[in-house]
């Protein structure tokens, strides 16, 4: 799908989840800047989650599917990335602050002018300020390797339950040490942190969806919701209520 009329084309999104949108690919990139809201997406190689007051980033030819959660508002840059070649390989999320928000709305309020002068400066300054960025850990890999996938899907379609290594080797056709070197092989991660990876990212999406951080617990695999807070702490830094009110304030 071709959407840029310039290099770099602003636009406003704005409703109510509709159920997500199908897998697609763009021949140019996407920024993706929420205000309020969660979009959930997935690629081939790789599921990641962009929060309020986070941006992230779609390079062109990259099919992904995108889930919207509860109400959401934002603004989307289609991006030529010939014009913009520095701009990532790969998809990634980032905290977006105040700044790129006021340059995003900016950037849409000169949509009816010609592709000269100030819009070109100002696309400039975007592209910039979104490098200087830092990603973060909001990603998860997703195997090439049948095996692996299967086994990958069916985990993230249960996350409640507990999931034995054991148990997930037999059951794909590994041994225990197999799947483990071959895990690390094709994710860069031991299955443990993946799925304490998987756990969080559900986690987050649920929580700007508005269930309660005890459901929360329950639904993403923890036995209770201090031990949920706890490895929150571990992977955000921060309880799951401080988190969402700092990206309210983003």
């Amino acid at each position: 799908m071709s959407v840029v009329n310039y290099p770099l084309h602003c636009l406003a999104m704005r409703g109510i989840s509709d159920g997500g949108v199908a897998s697609h690919v763009h021949d140019v990139g996407q920024l993706i800047y929420l205000r309020r809201g969660a979009m959930l997406c997935q690629s081939e190689t790789m599921r990641w989650l962009m929060a309020a007051g986070q941006i992230g980033w779609i390079p062109a030819g990259v099919a992904h599917s995108a889930e919207l959660v509860a109400e959401f508002d934002g603004l989307m840059a289609y991006v030529d990335g010939a014009e913009y070649p520095q701009l990532p390989a790969v998809a990634t999320v980032m905290p977006a602050g105040a700044m790129m928000g006021l340059l995003l709305e900016r950037q849409l309020s000169y949509e009816s002018e010609p592709w000269t002068g100030r819009r070109q400066r100002l696309a400039a300054v975007i592209v910039d300020e979104f490098l200087r960025l830092a990603p973060l850990p909001q990603q998860l890999p997703l195997p090439g390797e049948p095996r692996l996938r299967r086994l990958c899907l069916r985990v993230l379609a249960a996350l409640e339950r507990s999931w034995p290594l054991d148990g997930l080797a037999a059951a794909h056709g590994f041994s225990r040490a197999g799947l483990t070197r071959a895990f690390v092989r094709d994710t860069g991660l031991p299955f443990g942190r993946w799925l304490s990876q998987a756990r969080m990212l559900a986690a987050v999406q649920l929580l700007n969806g508005g269930v309660d951080a005890g459901t929360v617990a329950l639904q993403v695999g923890y036995q209770s919701q201090s031990a949920f807070g706890a490895a929150f702490r571990r992977h955000h830094g921060v309880a799951p209520g401080e988190f969402l009110r700092g990206q309210r304030r983003e």
